[in-house]
């Protein structure tokens, strides 16, 4: 098991190394054929190297905080159109090389909402990064 771990390990198969053991009894009891045993392992490594990239690419986001769209409250802020909001979280804007701008008095929750949406994006496997009008004419008046 040690050399098969070596390999899995030298080939970046950190997914399947991670699983091995517990497949491998998984495969025992239930009987499984070869393939559906390496079908196991290669869903395995292919929801390792999607978490992996999302955890980076949040990393690399620079949100101040954690925020969904399930827990914002549109009852406060009945003002904002929830079908737009929605529209926005198909991430349709991206596709079509558009941008999200959101203007208003503080405490309206367009941080909370441009979070949601970012989140949203980054788990459709966009990049994303957060700034503020004020960070974003700096870094634009220092290039």
């Amino acid at each position: 098991m040690n050399a098969a771990r070596t390999k899995l390990r030298e080939f970046k198969l950190s997914g399947i190394c991670n699983s091995l053991e517990e497949r491998l009894q998984f495969a025992k009891e239930k009987s499984l054929a070869y393939l559906e045993f390496l079908e196991l392992l290669l869903e395995d490594e292919t929801a390792n190297r999607r978490d992996n990239s999302y955890r980076k690419r949040y990393a690399k986001a620079k949100l101040p905080v954690y925020k969904t769209i399930e827990d914002f409250d549109f009852n406060f802020q009945p003002s904002i159109d929830k079908k737009v909001i929605n529209d926005c979280l198909t991430c349709s804007f991206i596709k079509e090389k558009k941008n999200i701008v959101f203007i208003g008095n503080p405490g309206t929750g367009k941080t909370h909402l441009s979070i949601a949406i970012g989140i949203r994006a980054l788990k459709k496997g966009y990049k994303v990064l957060f700034t503020s009008v004020s960070d974003l004419l700096h870094s634009l008046n220092t290039a």
